[in-house]
C-alpha cells in the first residue's frame, strides 16, 4: 500500500495528496513534521536523509521531495494523464513544475 508521511498543512504534502486524490489511489497517511515531529527519527532519516516531508513508500520504492514524488506517481499510475511519454511534452510540464518552486 502507498504510504505518505507529512503534515497536511505543508504545501508540498498538499501537492502530493492532490495527485493521489486525482489518481484515486488507496493510501495511508502518517502525520510527520511540524507539531507531529518524527523527522529526526532514525527510521525516517533512513527514508529521507534530509529529514523533510513529504516522503512516500510504494511497495519497495521510497521517494522524497514533492516534485520527484509527483513525477513518480504520475509515471507509475497516471497512464499518460499527468505524465507524457513524449519527452518534449514532459519537459514543458517539468519546466512549469520546477518554476513553481522558485
Amino acid at each position: 500500500m502507498l504510504t505518505v508521511w507529512g503534515r497536511r498543512s505543508s504545501f508540498n504534502v498538499q501537492k502530493v495528496m492532490w495527485l493521489i486524490g486525482e489518481l484515486e489511489l488507496a493510501h495511508q497517511h502518517i502525520d510527520a513534521g511540524g507539531a507531529f515531529g518524527g523527522l529526526d527519527a532514525p527510521a525516517f532519516l533512513a527514508m529521507n536523509p534530509h529529514g523533510r516531508v513529504p516522503v512516500i513508500r510504494d511497495d519497495e520504492a521510497t521517494v522524497w521531495e514533492s516534485h520527484a514524488i509527483l513525477r513518480y506517481l504520475a509515471a507509475r499510475y497516471g497512464n499518460g494523464r499527468f505524465w507524457s511519454d513524449d519527452p518534449v511534452v514532459r519537459a514543458r510540464v517539468d519546466g512549469w513544475m520546477d518554476w513553481s518552486q522558485t
